[in-house]
């Protein structure tokens, strides 16, 4: 059996329209992966750019709330904090404090992960407060008694001289703290 000519002509048409749908399907499938591609490369170039601003806002955030410049809260091993320790920054040139003595000071206080938890700077204004030493965590009267007025002293403190190692519900920071403090003036 012969075919005719139209059959022919009918057979052609099917595989030409069979190999341009082939190749169109072909480009298709690039083309969407070039696209997808594209998407990919927008989403992570938004994600960065997301990153970057929050990263610039929390270290504007930290930064508002630390009264002293040049000064940062740092991460730090709860574990090894065992004892207290008290490291004069700056010596100051003022009297000397007692462990009853009731003083002005600058602070900022943070907890072993960095997060600041209080600080003299509210919403960036700095107000320096008044308090006795008698009246305060006992890591702050013994590393603060001895220290001159002008001092810088960033004082280490274990979870027993702070407000404990548990959690007790009133909001306050637990474990082992860090501080700045500045001693502002002694009032007596």
């Amino acid at each position: 059996m012969s075919t005719t000519r139209v059959q022919r002509i009918g057979i052609w048409i099917i595989a030409v329209v069979l190999s341009v749908g082939t190749i169109g399907s072909f480009f298709v499938i690039v083309l969407a992966n070039d696209n997808q591609r594209k998407d990919q490369q927008s989403a992570q170039e938004v994600y960065a750019k997301q990153l970057a601003a929050y990263k610039k806002q929390l270290a504007e955030q930290r930064k508002s709330l630390m009264p002293l410049d040049g000064y940062t809260a740092t991460t730090f091993d709860a574990g090894s904090v065992k004892d207290l320790k008290v490291e004069t920054l700056k010596e100051g040139t003022g009297d000397v404090l007692a462990a009853d003595s009731t003083i002005t000071a600058n602070y900022f206080g943070w907890s072993s992960d960095g997060k600041i938890f209080d600080s003299t700077n509210k919403n960036g204004t700095v107000t320096p407060i008044d308090f006795s030493l008698a009246g305060v965590i006992s890591g702050w009267t013994l590393g603060l008694t001895g220290k001159k007025v002008g001092s810088v002293v960033r004082l280490t403190i274990p979870a027993e001289q702070a407000y404990g190692s548990v959690d007790d519900g009133s909001g306050r920071p637990f474990g082992p703290l860090m501080f700045v403090v500045e001693i502002v003036a002694k009032k007596k």
